[in-house]
């Protein structure tokens, strides 16, 4: 049995016309993961990189404003984009949310909750029943 998540859950499909659910994106910890369930690939990309790859993809089908690229989709493809554009961009902001990991304050932030392993002197020294 599968089960597909909706946007509702922070999850935006993309993928070509015979298979849109095929590629799933989603932000975590500041960034934008997806998998492509046709070949289990995997990646992560930075809201920038993700944010450029958008603005392409908007200049590729340009909403019909250029000549050059008319009738180069058909109006259902270009509305697929679209919509993947619009639901994609509020992932982007998700993942602002969530803090970038460029962010210095994010990183000290990261680093305060990572663990600390201490190491006792009765531990080095090997005595038992060594006392301070």
């Amino acid at each position: 049995m599968t089960v597909l998540l909706g946007n509702q859950h922070g999850v935006v499909f993309f993928g070509p016309r015979d298979q849109p659910k095929a590629v799933r994106w989603w932000a975590d910890r500041g960034q934008l993961h997806w998998e492509d369930s046709r070949t289990n690939a995997y990646g992560v990309v930075s809201v920038r990189e993700f944010l450029y790859r958008l603005k392409a993809i908007n200049d590729m089908i340009s909403n019909g404003k250029r000549k050059d690229n008319e009738n180069m989709m058909h109006v259902d493809e270009i509305e697929r984009h679209q919509k993947f554009i619009e639901e994609a961009l509020i992932l982007a902001e998700k993942a602002k949310e969530q803090g970038m990991p460029q962010d210095p304050e994010v990183r000290k932030h990261k680093a305060m909750d990572r663990p600390v392993t201490m190491v006792m002197p009765s531990c080095i020294s090997g005595k038992k029943g060594s006392s301070f």
